[in-house]
């Protein structure tokens, strides 16, 4: 039922040794950490434990996290849609924006804490030998925004809080220090620009 997020027997049916970790975490590991994180975005924050719009943040923290959602809204403002000539809503986007980078951020350091109580895996998944749990992990998150566009889904994306997935990929993995480090992504290239990282926690 979770496929293709979610195979508790992907080896098994792979003839491989236990190398799922990576690609459950990357996937439904980061649908997960998204969830959780919209509890905490733009929007979520504004209630309580109990579901109470209520302000339980101090105002300065409230002013350091809009001071840093900024950095979001001037990101994705960039992102620019050829096909339809038209550019991302940062600020329309935003709660989706945040719970994209929030959850693959704990969904990367869930695998982590996973592999360090667990031990490492072997890799033995059939011309993915060469991999490393890292790399499998973020080639798995990029699987998840895998799909093709018309004008017309491209021109209804536009207008809706979800940014089309090549851009969901592109912001978070530009964002993550984690991805540029696993991948030796030089500093001022496409997918580790010179801009600073967007992050809020």
């Amino acid at each position: 039922m979770l496929l293709p997020y979610y195979d508790h027997h992907l080896c098994k049916r792979a003839q491989c040794f236990i190398t799922c970790s990576a690609l459950n975490y990357g996937s439904i590991g980061t649908i997960l950490g998204h969830e959780l994180t919209h509890g905490f975005d733009d929007s979520g924050r504004m209630f309580d434990k109990n579901g109470n719009m209520l302000q339980w943040w101090s105002n300065e923290t409230i002013n350091e996290y809009i001071n840093r959602t900024e950095c979001f809204v001037e990101q994705y403002n960039r992102y620019y849609l050829p096909d339809i000539d038209e550019y991302i809503n940062g600020e329309l986007t935003l709660g989706e924006n945040i719970a994209d980078n929030g959850g693959m951020r704990e969904a990367y350091y869930a695998y982590k804490l996973h592999i360090k109580n667990n031990g490492r895996e072997v890799i033995k998944l059939p011309g993915l030998e060469h991999y490393t749990h890292e790399q499998l992990f973020f080639i798995s998150f990029g699987n998840l925004w895998c799909e093709s566009y018309t004008k017309a889904a491209s021109r209804y994306a536009v207008e809706d809080s979800h940014c089309p997935g090549k851009i969901r990929l592109k912001g978070v993995l530009t964002n993550s220090i984690e991805f540029a480090r696993t991948f030796a992504c030089t500093k001022g290239t496409a997918m580790n620009p010179d801009d600073s990282k967007c992050r809020i926690w």
